[in-house]
């Protein structure tokens, strides 16, 4: 969602800042288990309901947000709800040409061949983007981050 709802020139600023706060997260979450903090046995409990704030506050806030406009735009075909989530999103203006993007993109996936997890896996030309995807996965899950 993150990803989709920011203009085309801030879209991988969005993206990026998603990862600094997944890591964000993981260091707070660490440094708040130690046992000077939250991390004694009689803290315990309030160490594993603070999961429980951010998840209430997304709760609470996300009905008030709109769908994605691209979401709206290439999925449903609500040109109307799109433009609507776009002027809710980024202000009254001219945004005819963000629209036109969209429908391009739509335009382009309606060409595109959708390949199975089986397909991928035979397909030459993705080979070593896979290879990559597995070892960096498997370093990332390997390396002891998840048992700190």
């Amino acid at each position: 969602y993150v990803g989709e709802i920011p203009p085309k020139r801030l879209r991988g600023f969005a993206n990026s800042t998603s990862s600094f706060f997944w890591s964000l997260g993981k260091a707070v979450g660490q440094i708040s288990g130690q046992r000077e903090l939250l991390g004694s046995q009689s803290l315990w409990p309030m160490l594993m309901a603070s999961c429980g704030f951010p998840a209430l506050v997304q709760l609470v806030t996300l009905p008030f947000f709109p769908e994605s406009p691209p979401y709206l735009l290439m999925h449903k075909g609500d040109q109307e709800g799109c433009k609507r989530a776009i002027r809710q999103l980024w202000g009254e203006g001219h945004h005819q040409a963000e629209i036109d993007d969209i429908m391009k993109e739509k335009a382009t996936m309606k060409n595109t061949k959708i390949l199975s997890v089986l397909e991928l896996v035979k397909e030459p030309a993705f080979r070593w983007q896979l290879y990559m995807i597995v070892i960096l996965t498997a370093t990332v899950q390997l390396c002891g981050i998840n048992a700190v």
